[in-house]
């Protein structure tokens, strides 16, 4: 940075310092550093001031300055980085995306605003991340990545960031001093990967024990996500204490009330199972108390805390008057810590198990805490708003969430226009208190998630006057074509029913099976649009001009959605070998076979072209968290399981977390299906059913193998252009794509 730029800033500083906040003015250095790791050079083009929020709502303003520069102007860093964003949006065609690698650049001129912008956020709070998040997506990024999500998460007004990593540290001095070593508590903890589930109570020591490595490593990292979380202005939600200990503790308090509370969650086996101390029990305040203590001294804290008791598991008893102990003890016991303390609570219990979960128990756990002081994340509300069955959670603020996919699968998804209706609905509710995305993957359909972070900003959202903007800046200019195969996706494709409660997938990606509905992860395989409208939206998108092939985000979007309608063409190809196979048609069945085949071994290599979709880069991040050569395999084979097998081979949750990558396409899906059809073959000639029960068996021994040998290399950085590949691709299944035909 040139000593002219460093001048500049410093002056920017005293300005604030002199007629800001001091608040304001701590973080205002931060918001302009923000600028330069976004767009380098550019920040001598802005000037950053404070405004007041109105009415207790965030604010932003966007106006051009006397000597050429543009004012951004808000209420505190998030709104000014946000006004920073919707000037790179709305003014220079700029996509600030969520899994950048690199800076943007910029070479024109910064046009200045010929009118003054003013936006008032109608939602106070603006949620994000999931629990799961940090198993799915986060637990192998480095500081590096988190830096660039932080960022975004600012751009994109994002104030109460869910930030769960490195709490082991605090667990670990935690249970120590209750008397247990150090073996038993590393060995209570699971893999990295798993951790998620150890946190809500659902599994015990699975992958463990956990090495120091990342225990220590991912402390040091929470702390530079908190501080630049909070140098932003964000207000980070840290977690609390809420009945789940080591089954150990029973050694050192024999008469305490501590019992095992959901053996066979996920098909695990028993001694993975969670033990859960009752809340009368006096001990539990003291771990309260001590664990949130730890975690204060540590981490320091805004006086938010996530915990969420009884996470598809069942609770000791269903009384309500045993639930309504629970919520006052978790909630007392914090506030005997932090007399500013909010419980943050997602839904996902409640929505998960609605048969137990009664109107009176649930309100029992409402009403166990002081109004205001419990806040619900309204976990999924494009599948299921559950405010609107039960009364607005009896009066608690609630936070409208967006959920968009389950383990992080890569299926195209994003009603949109329903999405639209619901959010524009819950501004009325008077609890309402913000909105959020509880998405558990962020390497997929970034449109819909774009446009629900920016929904709150309109008096009057108009989605298709968005999606144009949205266009705009996936090109740095607006194409027709590019804007005509949005208009197409968004009437056609993402469509109302595009999700299911489960998780999807296309063919390739599902155990296989002649006949698919069987599968029990891949129920939801079958598309709810005509894989033809996707074509014909791709087949307008490759017309695009010269200038817009060159975005990356164009490039990004052409891979996206052809990854798709080929993955749709698979089932197409996959009925037609079926129905050669039924008819004992040999010749037909192998031609068949053949094409399906390559199908799938062309879609690894179109995946292969874009950074988002590698396997290699997924395996590598979790390598370099090894200090040696067993910890880096350790990591790897922590990494490859969660994906794939989830806990082991065959075992209930497998393909759960299914997603088209590079590579794993290759070396994982498609050896399945090649074992399969070489037995449907044997079928043929022998005349004889297939042999399912051998199949599972070797499916089972191949699955473990995968994750456990470790035998394939993969790559990590993109190969081949990403927009000549999908065209190409395109163009050889062009005929079975648009004709919505596959000759026999």
């Amino acid at each position: 940075m040139t000593q002219l730029l460093l001048q500049f800033k410093k002056i920017l500083v005293v300005l604030f310092i002199i007629n800001a906040n001091t608040a304001f003015a701590g973080t205002i250095n931060e918001a302009l550093n923000l600028i330069e790791r976004v767009l380098p050079g550019s920040s001598m083009n802005f000037v950053l001031k404070q405004i007041p929020m109105e009415n207790e709502k965030d604010v932003f303003e966007i106006e051009a300055a006397n000597d050429g520069k543009i004012i951004l102007s808000g209420n505190n860093a998030v709104s000014v980085a946000t006004a920073f964003n919707w000037y790179l949006k709305y003014y220079l065609h700029l996509s600030c995306d969520w899994q950048a690698v690199k800076p943007l650049s910029y070479n024109g001129e910064f046009p200045a605003p010929k009118n003054k912008v003013r936006r008032v956020n109608k939602a106070k709070e603006r949620f994000f991340n999931n629990t799961c998040t940090f198993g799915y997506t986060y637990p192998f990024w480095n500081w590096e990545k988190w830096q660039r999500m932080i960022d975004w998460m600012a751009m994109n007004s994002i104030n109460r960031p869910l930030m769960q990593a490195g709490q082991e540290y605090i667990w670990l001095e935690v249970w120590k001093s209750f008397g247990l070593t150090d073996s038993e508590i590393k060995s209570y903890f699971t893999g990295p990967a798993h951790l998620p589930w150890h946190r809500m109570a659902n599994i015990d020591s699975w992958g463990g024990p956990l090495p120091d490595s990342y225990i220590n490593g991912q402390m040091t990292l929470q702390k530079q996500i908190l501080k630049r979380s909070r140098d932003l202005g964000m207000k980070p939600i840290l977690t609390a204490f809420a009945g789940h200990v080591p089954q150990q503790l029973k050694r050192i308090y024999p008469n305490a009330n501590i019992k095992q509370i959901n053996p066979g969650w996920g098909g695990f086996d028993k001694p993975y199972a969670t033990w859960f101390l009752d809340p009368e029990e006096e001990l539990f305040e003291q771990i309260q108390i001590r664990f949130l203590k730890a975690q204060r001294k540590i981490f320091g804290t805004d006086h938010l805390y996530s915990t969420d008791p009884f996470n598809e598991i069942d609770p000791p008893s269903w009384e309500p008057s045993y639930l309504d102990k629970v919520g006052k003890t978790i909630y007392n016991s914090m506030n005997k810590v932090d007399k500013k303390s909010v419980w943050y609570q997602m839904t996902w219990t409640f929505l998960f198990d609605s048969v137990h979960w009664t109107a009176p128990r649930l309100e029992a756990m409402i009403k166990s805490v002081p109004s205001g002081k419990l806040v619900f994340l309204d976990y999924a509300c494009e599948l299921h708003e559950l405010y609107k069955k039960t009364d607005n959670f009896h009066g608690a603020p609630f936070v409208w969430c967006y959920l968009g996919n389950f383990g992080g699968n890569t299926h195209l998804a994003s009603p949109m226009r329903m999405v639209d209706k619901l959010i524009s609905e819950s501004y009325k509710v008077p609890n309402m208190n913000g909105l959020g995305l509880t998405l558990e993957g962020i390497n997929v359909n970034p449109v819909i998630f774009e446009m629900v972070l920016e929904h709150s900003w309109y008096d009057d959202f108009k989605q298709d006057n968005w999606l144009a903007a949205y266009s705009a800046r996936r090109t740095q200019q607006q194409d027709p074509m590019v804007l005509k195969a949005w208009e197409m996706l968004n009437k056609t494709v993402f469509v109302d029913s595009s999700l299911g409660l489960w998780n999807h997938s296309v063919v390739f990606q599902t155990s296989p099976l002649l006949d698919l509905k069987h599968s029990y992860w891949s129920t939801n395989s079958k598309i709810k649009y005509r894989n033809t409208d996707l074509a014909n939206a791709i087949e307008v998108m490759i017309k695009a001009n010269d200038t817009s092939k060159k975005s990356d985000n164009y490039a990004y979007d052409v891979v996206n959605l052809t990854r798709q309608t080929l993955g749709n063409l698979g089932a197409v190809v996959h009925g037609r070998m079926v129905e050669a196979y039924k008819a004992k048609n040999i010749r037909k069945f192998e031609k068949h076979a053949a094409d399906f085949l390559e199908l799938g071994q062309d879609i690894d290599v179109l995946l292969g072209t874009r950074h988002e979709f590698l396997l290699g880069t997924w395996l590598a991040n979790a390598q370099k968290w090894g200090a040696n050569a067993e910890e880096k395999a350790y990591y790897e084979r922590n990494a490859r399981e969660i994906i794939t097998i989830w806990h082991k081979g065959g075992g209930a949750l497998t393909d759960y977390a299914n997603r088209q990558l590079n590579g794993l396409m290759r070396t994982y899906y498609m050896p399945r299906w090649e074992k399969y059809i070489e037995l449907m073959k044997q079928s043929l000639l022998e005349d004889k059913p297939i042999d399912e029960a051998a199949f599972i068996q070797w499916k089972t021994t191949f699955e473990q193998d995968w994750v456990d040998k470790q035998q394939n290399t993969f790559i990590t950085q993109p190969q081949g252009s990403a927009v000549e590949t999908a065209i190409k691709l395109f163009e050889k299944y062009k005929i079975h794509l648009i004709s919505d035909y596959y000759a026999l």
